[in-house]
């Protein structure tokens, strides 16, 4: 039962490769891949937000939480690396392409940085980080690069809580 809390962030996590299915899943079903995109993404807000909500009530431990964000963060390198070089390639053949690509870049990192957050946040009330910590990397949470170098280092400098 401990580990139900995990599944919110599986959405989260998974939102950036299900894009890659919406082609399939539109020749099966004959549905609107704006709408799987849009249904995904929702899903992803969903986990993000209950991971937010749990940190908030305090459901989940704050170091727990920053390996988690880092986690997701991590995992989906790979895929920013294929958005950012096909948006590159086809976006000089086809510019709207690169926009849609890096509307998915901008969907993806508000999800993961509400959990970047949601960490952020649980390891200040914990005083595993000082309120400027806090307030730094909860911003850098939400930008693209940053957050990844952000979420290691939260992760690897909330080990003992500091301001206890």
């Amino acid at each position: 039962m401990k580990y139900l809390k995990w599944l919110p962030l599986l959405p989260v996590a998974a939102f950036p490769f299900m894009i890659w299915l919406v082609g399939t899943i539109e020749e099966q079903t004959g549905v609107n891949p704006v709408f799987q995109v849009a249904l995904f993404w929702l899903l992803g807000l969903v986990g993000a937000a209950a991971a937010l909500w749990q940190s908030i009530r305090g459901r989940w431990e704050g170091r727990k939480l920053a390996l988690a964000s880092m986690l997701v963060k991590l995992f989906q390198i790979q895929n920013y690396v294929v958005l950012f070089l096909g948006g590159a390639g086809l976006g000089l053949l086809f510019p709207p392409i690169a926009l849609f690509l890096w509307l998915l870049d901008v969907m993806t990192i508000f999800l993961t940085g509400l959990v970047g957050l949601a960490a952020v946040f649980r390891c200040r009330v914990e005083g595993r980080l000082t309120t400027k910590a806090m307030v730094v990397n909860g911003i850098l949470q939400f930008v693209f690069c940053a957050d990844v170098f952000s979420a290691i280092w939260v992760y690897r400098n909330t080990k003992e809580a500091f301001l206890s």
